[in-house]
Parts: C-alpha cells; structure tokens; sequence
C-alpha cells in the first residue's frame, strides 16, 4: 500500500477484515474479502426508483454490459465478476441503509457508488472509513472530494464542480463575452454548488454581473416564476446549473415567455431528450460534455457503443445510453484494468495500488483519458463543449462560437 495511507483506512482494512493469511503446507495463502479462486464480488448502489432513477438504472447497466463482456472474455485472472447493485431510491435514509448493509452485512470486495451527489455525500465518509475500494462513479460534487484523499476512495467521469465551474465562467465571460448573467439552479447538491461556484468565479470577471440568481425543485415541472424573474432582468446568458429533467421544461417555458437569452448548461442536462421534440427551444444551448463524442453520436466508437447497448437493453427508453450508462461502462474496465494489474494473488491493498498508478490511460473507445495517480484521486477532469444545432449535439468549432457570442453581444 502507498506510503500516503491514512491511519484510519488501515484500521477500516483490518476490522472489516478485508485480507488475512494463513500459512500451510510452508506457504502463505491471501484470503481477500469478496474474492474466491472463481469469482470478485462488486456490490453497487443507486436510485433505480424514484424521480432520479435514470441515475440508478444508468449506472447499472451500464456497469453491468461491460462486466458481461468481461466475464464473456474470461474474467480477470480466470475470476468472473459478480456485480449486485442496490436501489437507494435518492433517499439519504435509504442510502445510508443500503451502505451499511454492504459494509456489514454483504461484505464484497468493492463497492461501485453509483448515485448522485446528495446521497453519495451521505455515505461518503461512512464508505471510507470501510476501508473497503470504492469508486465514485456518478457524484461530481466538490464536496464529494478531499484534498488528499484517503486511499481507498477514487472518483470517476463526473468531473468534479473544481473544475466544471471555471470551464463555465471562461466560456461566458471569455468566449462569448457576456456582461448580464442570470443563474439558474435546482436545489440538490449538485445544482446548488456547482453554481455557487459558477456565481463566485464570474464575480470575479471584470466588468460582468449577476443580475438574477434563481432556485427550483429538483423534482419540479413549473418554473414560470423563476424565468419571469430572471426575463425581467434582462441578462445576455442564463447559467442552469441541474440535471436534464427539468432542463427541457425550462428551455421551452422560458422562449415560451419570451426569454432570449442564451442558455449555458452542464453535463447533468446532457440527454437527448432535453432536445428531441424541444428542437427550437433548444437551438445553439451550450453545456459541458465529459467525452470524445457525445451519447448520440451513431458514428466511429460511440455508434459502435450503441449498437451493443440497444442489443443487450432492446427495450431502453429514449434517452438512454444516458450518460450514466456511458460512465459506468468505462469504470468496469478501468477497474478491470487495475484487477489485472493487481495480480493473480489479488487483495485490497494491491488493487488500491494498482488503481492509483492509472496514468494515461484510456479504458474503453469511448472514454477520454485517464490518470488517477493524484492526490485527489480524481480519474477525469478533461470537459469538452457541445451545441445543439438543427436537433443534434456537436463539438462547438470556432465559428459556431463566433456565431453565438455575436447573438450575445447584440442581445
């Protein structure tokens, strides 16, 4: 185990008594919680019911193709993986329930967080304090984070609001050069801290200011109120900082109301169905994107991702591969990676190292690069942008930019 480990995570390894040895017949034999000479035990949880259950139900199916592609190939060592997943329903309560019973009660080798920021934050220390491996696949909230971090605690393709923050206050204040800025925000962890963030860093912008700032209900379909507000300041950009449920509702009762300013969005909106039927409400919206090609992209690795998604989910809703789905299949492999690395001989321990020294890698085709050797332990922070232009999410070139900052500047 690295140098760097803290007290408590050593204690967390010998109490949930993740390794143990034993010597017979002259030798030493590693006996690794949730691991035997043929299978490693993942457990996973999420809100697959409730009104962020495309959070849950992502994160699961996602994780679960790769792992059937994995066992299918051989497993990792001669070992398959077996992958359970848990509904925390969004619910604190619940998540915590669901983490303790992992903890204490189920005891896998690893544990894959795949659930939003309010419950991950609910759980985060208690799962670190386990000792177990665990991997945040879906909270980017900075909360989320510590600085360094404890060794068993990585963090995956949701960039964190560290780095999401900034990207948004440079490509408003910098690219599209924008003076009047209204914020939008749902009330959940993420929507709430991303832009508080966003608000601090364009406060420091010269010559830019905030003319509105506005909150909604996470589970909300009317905001009517807030948009009437934020029309009646007349900012040039409206900053939405949520997850992509309510962002279709907004774009179309905001141009509804005669709103006409240009919304900038993060990748917690980015799914097809924010723009699917809502094509002119939703022209030349701007939001971050995580990877080389966005989720609907029928071309080069992401069609080829899609073809076996709808093969294995045939029956999935529109909207989905969301970007859930696309994150959790790249962690599969990333960790499968790391389990290779780890060895035949495998424990906790030498996983935790494995996974650590990740730098420069690229999972899967249609993952970005990654490098977990940090003290973070923050795999991703790469952020790419997109625009929506005649129903379709493309990479934003120079003269797209052009084209809707000038819109700005005459607005």
């Amino acid at each position: 185990m690295r140098k760097s480990v803290t007290a408590i995570a050593l204690l967390a390894l010998a109490l949930a008594g993740c390794t143990t040895t034993s010597s017979e017949g002259g030798g030493t034999q590693v006996s690794t919680q949730g691991v035997t000479d043929t299978e490693i035990y993942i457990q996973g949880f999420g809100p697959i019911t409730g009104p962020a259950s495309w959070v849950g139900l992502g994160n699961r199916d996602g994780f679960a193709l790769a792992v059937k592609e994995i066992n299918a190939a051989g497993g990792v060592h001669g070992r398959k993986i077996r992958f359970e997943f848990h509904d925390d329903a969004f619910q604190v309560a619940q998540a915590q329930q669901v983490a303790r019973r992992i903890i204490q009660q189920d005891k896998p080798f690893m544990v894959y967080a795949g659930t939003g920021s309010t419950t991950f934050l609910a759980v985060a220390d208690q799962l670190r304090q386990s000792g177990l491996p665990v991997y945040n696949g879906f909270s980017g909230s900075e909360a989320a984070r510590k600085t360094p971090e404890v060794d068993n605690m990585f963090h995956g393709e949701a960039v964190s609001t560290k780095w999401v923050a900034p990207s948004m206050a440079d490509m408003i204040a910098d690219n599209l050069k924008a003076t009047r800025v209204a914020i939008l925000h749902e009330d959940g962890e993420w929507g709430r801290t991303l832009c508080a963030q966003v608000t601090t860093e364009l406060q420091g912008k010269s010559g830019l200011q905030v003319v509105a700032n506005e909150t909604y209900p996470a589970a909300g379909n009317d905001f009517t109120g807030q948009l009437v507000a934020i029309r009646n300041a007349n900012p040039q950009v409206v900053v939405n900082c949520g997850l992509f449920p309510a962002a279709k509702i907004i774009l179309r009762q905001a141009r509804e109301l005669g709103l006409k300013a240009q919304f900038v969005g993060d990748a917690g909106q980015a799914n097809a169905t924010v723009w699917t039927g809502n094509e002119a409400a939703a022209e030349d919206w701007l939001f971050n994107w995580y990877e080389p090609q966005f989720l609907t992209d029928t071309t080069g690795a992401q069609g080829e991702f899609l073809q076996k998604y709808k093969a294995e989910y045939p029956s999935a809703p529109t909207g989905r591969p969301n970007h859930a789905d696309n994150f959790s299949y790249t962690a599969a492999y990333l960790l499968k990676g790391a389990l290779e690395k780890a060895g035949k001989d495998l424990t906790a321990e030498k996983f935790i190292e494995a996974l650590a020294a990740v730098k420069d890698a690229r999972p899967t085709p249609i993952s970005p690069n990654v490098s977990c050797a940090n003290e973070r332990h923050e795999c991703f922070v790469d952020l790419v942008w997109m625009r929506i232009q005649g129903g379709k999410a493309v990479p934003v070139d120079d003269a797209g930019l052009a084209q809707i900052a000038g819109k700005v500047s005459g607005s």
